[in-house]
């Protein structure tokens, strides 16, 4: 007779009783693999990311169709915003801090939540740096533009004044150790539950029920209470 032959739900029920009689194997486990993430996050970077904006929008006083000329060169140009000549341009009225052209790129993020505005967003473990960097390639920018379509189209809507910050390199640390104490926990607490599960131990009376492929040995005859047998 396979006793286990079935899985009920019963057994599920009692393979989670089991992993919580064992909690304190679970999180002697946990507590392991956090010590090992701390291990391998020993060296991690913990800086603080600031960003700062800066909107651009076009600026044309004509009829509607010179408007709406103006908004399409603008968005057309938009990727000449991290281009070289922008952010050499940029780098250059920012030599305190010593950036090529390709590090200011590396900083940058243009968006545009529609064909009016372009959003520029520098990032920077400085906050300082970071509004420095935006105004420099807007201004950079805004040059590059009149220098192209020799009208003043583009025009900077919103200087970069200040930062936030975006990034917490502390708290993104503890997430990733918090990470490896739900890893061991989870992988410990399996362990129990599927050798529960999937173990030969009898739960239940049905699971000693005879069927038609079981061989009987022998039965035991119950005892006689009066005879003390």
């Amino acid at each position: 007779m396979n006793i286990n032959e079935d899985i009920r739900f019963e057994d599920f029920i009692i393979s989670f009783k089991t992993v919580w009689n064992k909690i304190i194997i679970c999180l002697a486990g946990a507590f392991l693999m956090f010590a090992i993430g701390i291990v391998l996050t020993w060296n991690s970077d913990v800086s603080n990311y600031y960003s700062s904006y800066v909107r651009l929008y076009s600026n044309s006083y004509g009829n509607v169709e010179e408007s709406n000329d103006a908004m399409i060169i603008m968005n057309s140009y938009a990727e000449v915003i991290t281009s070289s000549k922008v952010c050499e341009r940029a780098a250059s009225s920012l030599p305190q801090y010593g950036f090529s052209a390709s590090e200011i790129a590396d900083l940058l993020k243009v968006s545009s939540s529609d064909k009016v505005v372009i959003m520029i967003e520098a990032t920077y473990t400085d906050p300082n740096v970071a509004e420095a960097v935006a105004n420099a390639v807007a201004e950079s920018f805004v040059i590059e533009m009149r220098n192209i379509t020799g009208t003043n189209a583009v025009q900077i809507l919103d200087s970069a004044d200040g930062a936030r910050r975006t990034y917490s390199g502390f708290g993104r640390l503890w997430e990733k150790r918090m990470l490896f104490f739900a890893i061991g926990f989870v992988m410990v607490a399996g362990v129990i539950f599927v050798m529960e599960l999937f173990s030969n131990k009898a739960r239940l009376v049905e699971q000693f029920t005879l069927d038609e492929d079981d061989f009987i040995l022998g039965i035991i005859p119950e005892a006689d209470s009066k005879n003390g047998k």
